[in-house]
C-alpha cells in the first residue's frame, strides 16, 4: 500500500512529463514548491508554507519572493539595496553586486536551510571563510563576495545595524594573475592592424585606445562635442558619481586627420554596423572581442591595449606622474602595476648607457706656483697608469695629461673639456 503524502501536498505532471509539487490549503491558493523533492530545501520550502510563509513563486517571467524574515542576512541586503550607498554606484555596479548577494542569500547550509534566513549579527569570519573557501576554484568569484560582504557589513555599521565587519577581517585569495590581464605585445598591435586595414571601424578603435590609452568604457563614448582645439576633453566613465575625473588629452594629427574624414552628425566616433553608438560597454567589448578573433588574437582584451599604452609611456621614459595625467589614476600604485616590467626595462637599458659612458678619471696633482714644468708629467706612464679607473672595465687605460692649476673657472672649464674630449686641452 503507497504511503499518503503530507498534509496539503499533491503531486501532478504537464504535458512534458515533468514532476511538480504543489501545497494546496483549504481557502488559500496553491503554492508550487520548485525544490527536488525529499531534499532538505524541499521540506524547508513545505514547513514554510504550512506556516503561512510564502516562499519564492514564479509569476510570469518575474519572481515574486518572500518577504525577509526580520535580523537576516537576506533583509540586510534589502536594506543595503534601499540605501543611499548603494543607489550612488554605477548601474553596472549595482548589478554585478547585488547578483552576488541575491545568490548568496539562495545559497543552502548543510542542513537545508537558505543563507539568506540566517541572522547576520551573530556572523563570524570564519563563517564567512567556509563561504570564501566553498568558492576555491574561482578565486575572483570568491573575493567578490568577500568584498561584497564587506560593503554591506560596512553600511550595517554606519546605521547602527552592526558592530563589527567579520568580512574585514577574511583576506582574498591571491589573484591568479599576479599582473592581472596581460599587456599587448608590439606584435598584437601589428597582427591587429595587418587584419583591420585604415578606414574600418576595427582600425579607428585601435588607434583611440593607443592615442588616448583609456578604459574600454570611455574609448566608446568618446565623440566630436568632446573636442575644442586640438584636444579632447571628457569625464572618465568610471567613478563618475563618487570621484568624478576629468581629462584634457591631446589629439595627435595623425588622428586628427582620420576623425576629420568621419561622417558629420554622429554622436560617438566608433558606431556600430547601424550607424548608431554601442549600445553598452558590454556590446561594444564583445564587438572588440570579435575584431580580436579575426585578427587570431586570443587572451587580448581591451584592457590589455590600456596597460600596452601606459608600458609604452613608461619605456619613453615618461614619471608615473606624466602617466597618471594621461591615464586618469589618482595613485602611482595601479600605474606601478601596469608599468612594473617596462620601467625594469628603461631603467636596466640606462643604468648600461651611464655604465658606458664612464669616462677615465686622471688622478689630481697640485701644480708649483712658479709655473714651471708640472712634475707629474715627467712621470713615467706606468708610475701612474695603475689608478686610472678605465673606460669599460676591459680596454686598456690610457694616460692624461694632469690639467695646470690657474683660477677655480679656468680649472673646472679645463677640467670638463678633458673629460669631454679624451684629455685633450
Amino acid at each position: 500500500m503507497a504511503r499518503p503524502n503530507p498534509p496539503h501536498l499533491s503531486r501532478d505532471m504537464d504535458r512534458h512529463g515533468n514532476v511538480r509539487w504543489y501545497v494546496r490549503m483549504p481557502g488559500k491558493l496553491k503554492v508550487r514548491i520548485r525544490a527536488e523533492y525529499g531534499t532538505p530545501a524541499f521540506w524547508t520550502a513545505y514547513s514554510n508554507v504550512l506556516a503561512g510563509r510564502p516562499i519564492a513563486k514564479k509569476v510570469g517571467q518575474r519572481v515574486e519572493k518572500a518577504p525577509a524574515v526580520s535580523g537576516s542576512l537576506r533583509a540586510l541586503c534589502e536594506a543595503y539595496y534601499r540605501s543611499a550607498e548603494y543607489k550612488g554606484l554605477d548601474p553596472t555596479t549595482q548589478r554585478v553586486r547585488r547578483g552576488i548577494l541575491e545568490r548568496l542569500c539562495q545559497e543552502t547550509t548543510p542542513s537545508g536551510k537558505p543563507c539568506g534566513d540566517l541572522p547576520y549579527a551573530p556572523m563570524l569570519p570564519r563563517h564567512i571563510r567556509a563561504m570564501r573557501d566553498k568558492r576555491a576554484e574561482t578565486p575572483g568569484a570568491a573575493n567578490s563576495m568577500v568584498k561584497a560582504l564587506r560593503q554591506i557589513f560596512a553600511f550595517a555599521i554606519a546605521n547602527d545595524l552592526a558592530d563589527t565587519n567579520p568580512a574585514k577581517e577574511v583576506p582574498y585569495f591571491p589573484a591568479v594573475r599576479a599582473d592581472g590581464i596581460p599587456a599587448w605585445s608590439d606584435e598584437d598591435v601589428q597582427a591587429f592592424e595587418e587584419a583591420h586595414p585604415p578606414g574600418t571601424m576595427a582600425r579607428l578603435a585601435l588607434m583611440l585606445f593607443l592615442e588616448f590609452g583609456q578604459r574600454i568604457s570611455d574609448i566608446h563614448r568618446l565623440g566630436p562635442a568632446m573636442v575644442k582645439d586640438g584636444a579632447i576633453t571628457f569625464t572618465q566613465w568610471k567613478n563618475r558619481r563618487r570621484k568624478p575625473v576629468q581629462l584634457t588629452l591631446p589629439i595627435s594629427a595623425e588622428l586628427q586627420a582620420v576623425l576629420g574624414i568621419l561622417p558629420t552628425g554622429r554622436e560617438t566616433f566608433l558606431v556600430s554596423e547601424w550607424d548608431r553608438p554601442f549600445k553598452s560597454t558590454k556590446t561594444f567589448g564583445n564587438k572588440f572581442r570579435d575584431w580580436c578573433d579575426e585578427a587570431g588574437l586570443s587572451g587580448r582584451s581591451a584592457h590589455g591595449l590600456r596597460k600596452y599604452f601606459a608600458a609604452k609611456l613608461a619605456e619613453h621614459g615618461a614619471s608615473d606622474r606624466e602617466i597618471m595625467s594621461m591615464t586618469g589614476h589618482r595613485t602611482s600604485k595601479e600605474v606601478d602595476r601596469y608599468t612594473r616590467s617596462a620601467s625594469q626595462k628603461h631603467l636596466a637599458k640606462a643604468a648600461r648607457l651611464k655604465l658606458s659612458a664612464i669616462e677615465i678619471v686622471p688622478p689630481f696633482s697640485a701644480t708649483s706656483e712658479s709655473g714651471t714644468k708640472n712634475a707629474a708629467k715627467s712621470l713615467p706612464e706606468k708610475a701612474f697608469s695603475s689608478e686610472l679607473v678605465p673606460r669599460r672595465g676591459l680596454e686598456p687605460p690610457r694616460c692624461y695629461p694632469l690639467v695646470p692649476e690657474t683660477s677655480a673657472s679656468t680649472n673646472s672649464a679645463t677640467w670638463a673639456h678633458a673629460l669631454r674630449h679624451g684629455g685633450d686641452t
